[in-house]
C-alpha cells in the first residue's frame, strides 16, 4: 500500500478494510492515518474477526500510542469492533510493556486515562482479566479503578459488574496484593479500590478481600442489598444504636424491600440476631412502616406479619407489644388471630412481663372495637382458649370483664363444669374472691361442680368454699344441712380458713347448720390450717353469746328442744370454756342442761377449767340437790359440794375416794372430812383408800383407832400432806405410847414422814446429836419439820449446834430454811469462807446485822447479795467501808422485780446520810423506802414525777411516830408535782402515787377517780374511815366491778384484800354460797399474810350478818336458840369458811361437847371471835371439869385467850411445847395477869425455868408482864442463846433488871470466853445487847460512846431519858458516829428535844447539823432554876405544839393523823420534869 505514503491519498484510508490493513505493510501509516482508519471501522457491526483485529493491532502497534493520544477526546458508541479493538490492544499492545510499567501510576494514567479512555465504557472481561494479570501495584491498580470510576456513568450495568468481577475482584484476590488494604480505613479502602463498583460486591466478598473491613464505618457507601447483608451478618450489629445508624441509610420507601431481603436472608441462613438488635429492627418497623394506617391493605399487613416480622418477633419488648397490636386493632379477626399466632410461635422466648403484656393486649383486642366481635356461639371458654393460645394468664377479673353484664349468665353457663375446673386451675386465676363468688352465684351447676370436680388447689378451693360457705350455713332444714356438709363440701371442708370459721362468718348461721359445724370441727384435722381448736371455740363463744340465752334452745320446738346443749353446740371444744363464757351463755339458765347424761358424758371425756367444773356442779346441785355423787363424772367429784358425799355409805365412800385421789389434785378438806366420817371405824383398808384424804379424820377418830391400825397404815399416813398439829400429835402419841413405834435412829425419824410435826420437842433431847445431823441432811425431813412448832425446830437446831459450836460449822450444817432458828451468839465468829452459805439462808434482822459486813466485804457485785443478808445493813457495820462501797450496797437493796428488802427507819436514815450529797436522777437505782427520807429539795422539778413514781413502791408505815409528819410533807410535794388540786385525783396521778394512795383520807378516796379502789387493794392495812370510803365508792360509783346487784363470787375474788375491811352492807350483795366459797380460799390467804385473828373474825362476822337470796332480795339470818344451821361435825370444822353460817347463838346450839373434843384444833383455829372463844372454852370446861391436859392446851389456839386466871389454874402446863403453843403470838394477845398465871403455872413444875426456849416462847412483851422476881431468875446463858427480846412495854425497873443480865450474857469476855477486860464494847456485843439498852446505865452508855459504834436514833431514843440527858455533846457525837446527822431529823423527838434543851447552844453548834434550842450561856446555881424553868417551858411548849399539830383536821392534808392521848402528854411532861431534877 505504497499509496499510503502519499498524503494526498489519505482520504481514501476508509476505503480499505481492516483485513486489508492487517495484511498490508503499513510502514507509511501515520498516527493520524490510524485515527482515521479506526474512526471508519469502529462503528457498526463490523464482522472482523478477533484474529484479524489482533493482526491489525500488531501491524499498527508502533504508532498505536500516538494515534490513541489523538483519539482520547472522542466519544464512541458501543460497537462490536470497538470491544474487539480494546481486547486486542490489551492482548497485543499492553503485553509489550514490562511489569515495572504497570506498577507506574503515570503509565496507567497515560494509557487508561488518555489513550484508551473512549474504549473504557465497553471493556470486556477479556481485557479486564488481561489487565489484572499484568502485575499492577496497589497504587497503579487504584489509579485504574479511579479511571474506570470516571467512566461509571457511561458504562452499562453489565460492564459495571464485569469490572468488579473480572478486574477488581481478580486483582484484590491475588495473594501478593493483600487486598491493598494496608494502612487504610475501611472507607478509604472501599473508595480507592472499588469506587462505585463496590455496589456489586457482597459483604462477604468485601470481608474476604479485606479481613479488617469494618462495614459499620462505610454504611453510607453501601447499597440496600449490602445493608441487608450487614444486618443479617451475625455479630456485626450488637446495639440498637448500630441498628438505628444502619437504618438511617434505608429510606421509608425501601423498608418493605429491605425487610423482605433481610428476613429472607435470616430465614435462609438460619442466622440469629441478638435480642437488642431484633428489638431495634422491630421498632424500626413499628415506627416507620405505617402499618396502622387503614389505607394499608390487609394483604400487605398479612405479608408483613407472615414474612417480614417473624425473625424479629421473638425479641419484642413489653413496650413494643401495644404498638404491635395497634397494627391489628381494627383489622379483621383473621389478621388479629394471625398476629397472635405469630407471637404464640415465639412464646417460649418471651419474658414473663412480655407474655403478660401480650395477654393484656389480647384482652383489648377482644373488647375493641366491639366486645366479643369474634365470638359466635358454643363454649365461651373454648373461644377464649383459641384467642389467647399460649398466653393463658386469664385472671378472674379479666375473665368477667370479657363478658358484658347482660350476657354474663348466658356465657358462664355455656361452660361445662370440667371447663370451669380447667379455667380455675390456671395459675393466678383468682385475684379477688368476690369475683369468684360472682361466678358461683350465676353458675347454675355450682352444686354439681362442687360434688364432681376435684379441688383446684388449696388456695382456690378455700376461696371457692368462701363463696358458698354462707349458703351452707344458712341451710334451714336438716336434709339441706347434711347435703352441704356431707356431700357438696366434703372435699372443701379441709380447706377451711381462720376467716371462714371466724365469729363474723358464723354469726348468721342457722342453729342446725351451726350444730353441724361444731360436729364437723370436732373431728377436724388441724395440722395444715391457719387456725386452731381455740379459734373454733372463739367462734362458738361468740355465736352462743348473741341473742337470747341459752341460744338455740326452745323447749317448745322439737328441733331445738334437746337438753344435750353442751354436746350439740360446744362438743369437744368444751376444753376451752371459761367461767365467764358460762355466764355469757346463760349462767344460771344453763342448769337445765347439767343433768343431761350426754352432757355429763362429754364433760367426763374432756378436761375443762376447774372453775367451770365448779360452776357446772353448782348449777347441777342447785337444780337437783339430791343428785348422787356416784353419778357424776370422776373429775366433777373434785368440785362437788360436801353434801354430795355426806349421804354415802362406807362402800360408796371407798369407791368415791379412790376416784378423787386419782383425778383431783387437791380434795376439799370438808369432802375429806365427809368421806372419813362415812368410813365409820377407821381400818387399815379405809386409811389406804382415803390416802391424803386421811386429813379428814377427826382427832377423835384417830384417838379411837387402835394403834396397831395406825402402825400398819404408817406407809400411807407418813405421806399425807396437810396434817394439822392436833392430828399429827394424836397419831404420834398413839404410836409412841403403845410401844409399837420407837424413835431410835435416823431411819425411824425419816419414816415418820409428814407426821414428824407431831413429835414433842423433848424427844429430840433424847436423840443422839449425830443422828440429828444425819437426819437434817434429808430435804424431805427438813421440808416436813419446818411445819412443826417453832419450839421443836429450835430444839433440833440447839442440839445440832452442840456437835460443833464453830460459827462456820453451824451455818454450814443447819439447813437454809432453818437459818432464823440459829441463836445469835452462834454467828459471831464467821469467816469469809462462809459468805456464800450465808447468802443462801433465811435470816432475821437481828441475825443478819451480825455478819452483814462479812458477806459485804467479800462481794464485788452488791446486787448478788440476798435480801436476807441485806436486811442486816447498819451504820455500825458499814462505817469502816469506803463511801463508794456503801453506796453500792445501798443500790444493791433496790427492788428486784416484785421483791424488796425489808428495811427499818434507822437503816434508811443511815443510808440517806451516805447519799444525801449525791444528785440522784435515776430514783429506781435506790430502795423505794429510802426515798421516803430523801431531801425533796434536791429533786430536779423536771424529774419530780419520776421521783414519786419510784416512791410509790415504798412502805409508808416504816415511818416512826417521830417522823410520821413527813407523810404529809411528801403528800403536799406530790400534789404540787402532779398538779393535784382539791381532793379529786385522776387515774394517772393515782398510779404515780402508788402506795402513797394508802395514806389518802376518806374525802380523797370518795372524790377521786374510781381507780383508787385498784390502788387501795395494794395497801397493807386500811383505817376504818378509809374502809368506809372504799365501800361507798364500790356501792355508789361506776367502778370496774359493776353494779352491786350484779356482784358475784368473781367480784369478791377480784377485790384482792379489800373484803377484809368491808362491812355487812357490802357483804349483803352476795349469796351465802358465794361468800362461803370465797372465804374458803380468802381466809387461808389472810393467815398466810399474817393478818390478825381479830380482823379475820370481824370480817367473818360482817359477812355472816346479811346475805343475798337467789331472788336478789336482801335477807337476814334468823336467830334461833335451837340448832337450825346443822350440827357442827368434822365436816364443818374443816371448812375454812367456818364458822360462817353460824352466828354465836347457832354456834353454841350446834356444837356438842363431844364434837368439840374430837375437832378442837380445827374449830379453835377458825372460830376466832371472843364470843366464839368463850363458848369453846365453856364447853371444854364441861368436857374437862377438873383439869385440861397439855395435849388439849397445845391445840387450844385462839380459844385459850378466853381463859381467866381461874381457868388457867386448872391447866396442866408442864412442857415447853404447851407453853410455846399457848404463847403463840398469832393466836392473840394475853393480859398481864394471864401471862403471869401461865408462866407461874409452868415454873411451878419441878425443874422448869426460864431457859432460852422459854424466853423465845414468851417473847419480850409477855416477859414484861412477869414479876421482877421471876425476871431476875433468868440466867445470862439463857438470855445469851435466846432471840432478841423487845422490852418496849417494860417498866424502867424491869428493863434495868434484864439489862444487867444481858450485860453479863453479851459482854465481850462472855462471848469470847476471854478473861481480858476491855474498855470498849465490840460491834457484836453492841448489836446483841441493843434491844436491852433501855435499861442501860450512864456508865455503860458512855462506854458505848467511846466504842465507835454509830448508834442509830431509834436505839438512842429508847435509852433511859435520864441517862441521855446526862450525856455531853461530845459523848452524843461519839455515840451516834455516822448517824449524827440524823439527830437533826429527830430533833422533835421528846428525848432528843429534852437533851437539846440541856446543852449549850455553842456546844450544839460544834456538831454543825443545825440543832437549835440549846442554852445561851453556862448557868450558875443562881441561874440553874431559870435554865430549868426555860427548859421546862420549852419542853411543855413542845408537848403543846405536838398536841396541837396532831389534832389538825385530816381533810386539809389528805392524811390520817392521830392526836396524843392525855396519858401520852402526861408521860411526856414527866420525862421533862425528871430531866430537870437530874440537872438540879
Amino acid at each position: 500500500m505504497n499509496y499510503l505514503l502519499d498524503p494526498r491519498n489519505s482520504s481514501q484510508l476508509c476505503s480499505f478494510t481492516i483485513t486489508q490493513y492487517a495484511c498490508a505493510e503499513l510502514a507509511g501509516l501515520t498516527p493520524a492515518d490510524l485515527v482515521t482508519v479506526l474512526s471508519c471501522n469502529l462503528h457498526g457491526n463490523n464482522t472482523v474477526s478477533d484474529e484479524t483485529w489482533k493482526l491489525f493491532i500488531t501491524n499498527v502497534n508502533p504508532i498505536l500510542g500516538p494515534a490513541l493520544d489523538r483519539f482520547t477526546n472522542m466519544t464512541l458508541p458501543w460497537s462490536r469492533p470497538l470491544v474487539a479493538v480494546l481486547d486486542m490492544i490489551g492482548e497485543v499492545t499492553l503485553s509489550t510493556f514490562s511489569s515495572s510499567n504497570y506498577r507506574n501510576s503515570s503509565f496507567i494514567q497515560r494509557w487508561l486515562q488518555t489513550r484508551l479512555r473512549p474504549f473504557l465504557p465497553y471493556v470486556s472481561p477479556h481485557f479486564l482479566s488481561c489487565l489484572a494479570s499484568k502485575g499492577l501495584s496497589c497504587a497503579s491498580f487504584q489509579s485504574a479503578v479511579k479511571i474506570f470510576s470516571q467512566q461509571f456513568d457511561a458504562m452499562s450495568s453489565n460492564t459495571d459488574t464485569i469490572i468488579w468481577v473480572d478486574f477488581i475482584q481478580v486483582f484484590l484476590s491475588l495473594n501478593q496484593t493483600g487486598g491493598c488494604s494496608a494502612g487504610m480505613s475501611s472507607s478509604d479502602w472501599l473508595s480507592m479500590n472499588f469506587g462505585p463498583f463496590s455496589a456489586f460486591a457482597s459483604l462477604t466478598d468485601l470481608q474476604r478481600l479485606n479481613p479488617n473491613f469494618k462495614p459499620l464505618d462505610v454504611l453510607d457507601r453501601l447499597n440496600l442489598r449490602q445493608l441487608a447483608q450487614v444486618a443479617s451478618s451475625p455479630g456485626l450489629l450488637s446495639t440498637p444504636a448500630q441498628v438505628n445508624q444502619l437504618m438511617s441509610y434505608v429510606k421509608d420507601s425501601e423498608l418493605y424491600l429491605f425487610f423482605s431481603t433481610l428476613s429472607a436472608a435470616l430465614n435462609s441462613q438460619g442466622g440469629q440476631l441478638t435480642g437488642q438488635v431484633q428489638q431495634a429492627f422491630l421498632q424500626q418497623v413499628l415506627n416507620r412502616a405505617n402499618l396502622t394506617d387503614p389505607t394499608v391493605p390487609d394483604a400487605q399487613v398479612q405479608v408483613w406479619i407472615s414474612a417480614n416480622l417473624p425473625p424479629f418477633i421473638s425479641a419484642i419488648t413489653p413496650a413494643q407489644v401495644p404498638q404491635y397490636f395497634s397494627i391489628v386493632l381494627n383489622r379483621t379477626c383473621q389478621i388479629s388471630q394471625q398476629a397472635v399466632a405469630l407471637l404464640n410461635s415465639a412464646y417460649s422466648s418471651f419474658s414473663n412481663e412480655t407474655q403478660k403484656t401480650i395477654y393484656s393486649q389480647i384482652i383489648t383486642t377482644l373488647q375493641v372495637p366491639a366486645p366479643l366481635r369474634c365470638y359466635r356461639t358454643g363454649s365461651f371458654y373454648s373461644f377464649l382458649l383459641s384467642s389467647f393460645m399460649s398466653f393463658q394468664y386469664l385472671t378472674l377479673p379479666d375473665f368477667l370483664s370479657l363478658m358484658p353484664p347482660d350476657r354474663l349468665p348466658e356465657l358462664l353457663n355455656s361452660i361445662s363444669t370440667a371447663e370451669l375446673y380447667s379455667f380455675l386451675s390456671q395459675t393466678s386465676t383468682i385475684n379477688i374472691q368476690a369475683q369468684l363468688c360472682t361466678i358461683f352465684t350465676n353458675y347454675q351447676r355450682t352444686a354439681e361442680y362442687l360434688q364432681n370436680q376435684p379441688v383446684v388447689s388449696a388456695a382456690v378451693g378455700r376461696q371457692t368454699l368462701g363463696c358458698v360457705w354462707s349458703r351452707a350455713l344458712s341451710a334451714s332444714s336438716q336434709d339441706e344441712v347434711d347435703q352441704w356438709f356431707n356431700v357438696r363440701l366434703a372435699q372443701y371442708l379441709p380447706l377451711l380458713s381462720s376467716q371462714l370459721i371466724s365469729p363474723t362468718q358464723l354469726s348468721g348461721a342457722s342453729c342446725l347448720a351451726f350444730r353441724k359445724f361444731v360436729s364437723v370441727m370436732g373431728s377436724y384435722n388441724y395440722s395444715s390450717v391457719d387456725f386452731t381448736m381455740q379459734d373454733v371455740y372463739n367462734t362458738i363463744q361468740a355465736y352462743l353469746s348473741t341473742g337470747s340465752t341459752p341460744k338455740c334452745y326452745n323447749s317448745s320446738d322439737p328441733v331445738l328442744s334437746s337438753t344435750s346443749w353442751f354436746v350439740d353446740y360446744i362438743g369437744v371444744f368444751i376444753t376451752f370454756i371459761s367461767l365467764n363464757d358460762m355466764a355469757t351463755f346463760g349462767g344460771a339458765a344453763l342448769d337445765i342442761f347439767t343433768v343431761d347424761p350426754m352432757n355429763l358424758q362429754l364433760f367426763s371425756q374432756f378436761s375443762v377449767p376447774s372453775n367451770v367444773t365448779e360452776l357446772y356442779v353448782q348449777l347441777l346441785y342447785g337444780l337437783n340437790p339430791a343428785f348422787s355423787a356416784t353419778l357424776l363424772p370422776p373429775r366433777f367429784r373434785c368440785s362437788a359440794p360436801v353434801t354430795a358425799f355426806t349421804a354415802l355409805n362406807s362402800t360408796q365412800a371407798l369407791s368415791i375416794v379412790e376416784s378423787l385421789n386419782h383425778f383431783c389434785s387437791a380434795i376439799d378438806p370438808t369432802v375429806s372430812s365427809a368421806l372419813a366420817q362415812n368410813m365409820g371405824s377407821v381400818t387399815n383398808q379405809s386409811i389406804i383408800a382415803l390416802g391424803n384424804s386421811s386429813v379428814g379424820l377427826s382427832t377423835g377418830q384417830i384417838s379411837n383407832t387402835p394403834p396397831s391400825v395406825l402402825f400398819s397404815s404408817l406407809i400411807v399416813l407418813r405421806n399425807v400432806v396437810g396434817w394439822s398439829q392436833g392430828q399429827a400429835m394424836a397419831i404420834i402419841r398413839s404410836l409412841l405410847s403403845s410401844g409399837l413405834y420407837k424413835i431410835s435412829s435416823s431411819t425411824s425419824l425419816l419414816n415418820l414422814g409428814t407426821l414428824v410435826t407431831g413429835l414433842p420437842s423433848t424427844i429430840f433431847n433424847t436423840i443422839d446429836t449425830s443422828t440429828l445431823v444425819k437426819v437434817i441432811e434429808s430435804q424431805s425431813f427438813v421440808t416436813n419439820i419446818i411445819s412443826a412448832p417453832t419450839v421443836v425446830q429450835q430444839t433440833i437446831v440447839n442440839q445440832i449446834i452442840t456437835v460443833n459450836t464453830s460459827s462456820d460449822a453451824v451455818v454450814n450444817t443447819i439447813p437454809n430454811s432453818m437459818g432464823t432458828l440459829i441463836p445469835r451468839n452462834s454467828l459471831l465468829t464467821l469467816s469469809q469462807s462462809s459468805a456464800t452459805v450465808l447468802n443462801l439462808k433465811q435470816w432475821n434482822y437481828e441475825q443478819a446485822m451480825l455478819f452483814f459486813d462479812t458477806v459485804a466485804r467479800g462481794v464485788d457485785n452488791e446486787s448478788t447479795i440476798s435480801f436476807q443478808v441485806l436486811q442486816g445493813f447498819t451504820c455500825t457495820r458499814v462505817q469502816s467501808f469506803e463511801v463508794a462501797k456503801v453506796q453500792r450496797l445501798i443500790k444493791g437493796c433496790r427492788r428486784r422485780g416484785k421483791q424488796k428488802v425489808v428495811l427499818r427507819e434507822s437503816q434508811l436514815i443511815c443510808m440517806f446520810n451516805y447519799i444525801k450529797t449525791e444528785t440522784v436522777t435515776v430514783f429506781t437505782d435506790y430502795p423505794a423506802d429510802l426515798l421516803l427520807y430523801y431531801n425533796y429539795s434536791m429533786v430536779d422539778p423536771s424529774l419530780c414525777q419520776a421521783y414519786f413514781s419510784a416512791l410509790g413502791y415504798a412502805d409508808f408505815s416504816v415511818f416512826s411516830s417521830t417522823l410520821a409528819f413527813k407523810k404529809q410533807i411528801l403528800f403536799n410535794n406530790a400534789k404540787d408535782c402532779l398538779r393535784i388540786s382539791g381532793t379529786n385525783i385522776n387515774q394517772t396521778q393515782l398510779i404515780i402515787l402508788g402506795n402513797m394512795t394508802c395514806l389518802l383520807n376518806s374525802t380523797y378516796i370518795q372524790n377521786s377517780d374510781v381507780y383508787v379502789v385498784e390502788m387501795l387493794k395494794l395497801c397493807l392495812d386500811l383505817t376504818s374511815d378509809q374502809s368506809t370510803a372504799v365501800q361507798n365508792v364500790l356501792l355508789t360509783k361506776n367502778t370496774s366491778f359493776g353494779a352491786p346487784v350484779n356482784w358475784t363470787l368473781n367480784t369478791l375474788t377480784s377485790l384482792g384484800f379489800l373484803p377484809l375491811y368491808l362491812s355487812s352492807n357490802f357483804w349483803a350483795y352476795f349469796t351465802v354460797n358465794d361468800k362461803a366459797q370465797f372465804l374458803r380460799t380468802f381466809v387461808p390467804s389472810l393467815k398466810a399474810r399474817l393478818v390478825s385473828n381479830s380482823k379475820i373474825a370481824s370480817m367473818k362476822s360482817e359477812a355472816n350478818k346479811v346475805s343475798k337470796a337467789k331472788t336478789r332480795m336482801i335477807v337476814r339470818a334468823k336467830r334461833d336458840t335451837a340448832c337450825t344451821a346443822g350440827d357442827i361435825t368434822q365436816v364443818q370444822a374443816n371448812d375454812d369458811s367456818f364458822p360462817f353460817g353460824y352466828d354465836v347463838t347457832q354456834f353454841n346450839a350446834c356444837l356438842s361437847v363431844q364434837s368439840l373434843k374430837d375437832n378442837l384444833a380445827a374449830i379453835s383455829a377458825k372460830a376466832m371471835g371472843s364470843d366464839y372463844q368463850q363458848i369453846i372454852l365453856d364447853k371444854l370446861n364441861q368436857a374437862y371439869p377438873t383439869s385440861i391436859s397439855d395435849e388439849v392446851l397445845q391445840v387450844l389456839g385462839t380459844a385459850s385467850r378466853a381463859g381467866t386466871v381461874t381457868d388457867i389454874s386448872k391447866w396442866n402446863i408442864t412442857t415447853i411445847d404447851t407453853l410455846s403453843a399457848l404463847m403463840t403470838s398469832s393466836d392473840g394477845d394475853w393480859s398481864s395477869d394471864q401471862v403471869s398465871a401461865i408462866v407461874s403455872k409452868y415454873l411451878s413444875v419441878s425443874g422448869k425455868s426460864l431457859g432460852s426456849l422459854e424466853l423465845n416462847a414468851i417473847g419480850g412483851t409477855n416477859l414484861c408482864a412477869l414479876d421482877l422476881s421471876i425476871i431476875n431468875t433468868i440466867s445470862y446463858s439463857s438470855l445469851q442463846t435466846a432471840n432478841a427480846l423487845s422490852l418496849t412495854t417494860c417498866s424502867r425497873e424491869k428493863m434495868q433488871a434484864v439489862f444487867s443480865i444481858a450485860q453479863k450474857a453479851f459482854s465481850d469476855t462472855a462471848l469470847t470466853k476471854s478473861t481480858r477486860a476491855t474498855s470498849t464494847v465490840s460491834a457484836n456485843t453492841y448489836q446483841l445487847i441493843m434491844s436491852y439498852l433501855g435499861g442501860a446505865d450512864l456508865s455503860y452508855v458512855r462506854t458505848l460512846s467511846a466504842s465507835n459504834l454509830s448508834m442509830d436514833l431509834t436505839t438512842f431514843t429508847s435509852l433511859n431519858p435520864t441517862v441521855v440527858n446526862a450525856l455531853t455533846v461530845t459523848e452524843v457525837k461519839n455515840l451516834l458516829g455516822t448517824n449524827l446527822p440524823s439527830l437533826k431529823t429527830y430533833e422533835n423527838n421528846t428525848v432528843v428535844r429534852s437533851w437539846i434543851g440541856l446543852q449549850l447552844q455553842s456546844a450544839l453548834d460544834t456538831l454543825q447539823i443545825g440543832l437549835t434550842g440549846g442554852r445561851a450561856t453556862d448557868s450558875t446555881t443562881s441561874t440553874a432554876a431559870a435554865s430549868s424553868s426555860s427548859s421546862s417551858s420549852s419542853s411543855n411548849a413542845t408537848v403543846t405544839a405536838a398536841a396541837t399539830a396532831s389534832t389538825a383536821k385530816p381533810s386539809a392534808s389528805g392524811l390520817s393523823v392521830h392526836p396524843l392521848t392525855r396519858l401520852q402528854q402526861l408521860l411526856l411532861l414527866a420525862v421533862v420534869m425528871g430531866t430537870m431534877k437530874l440537872m438540879n
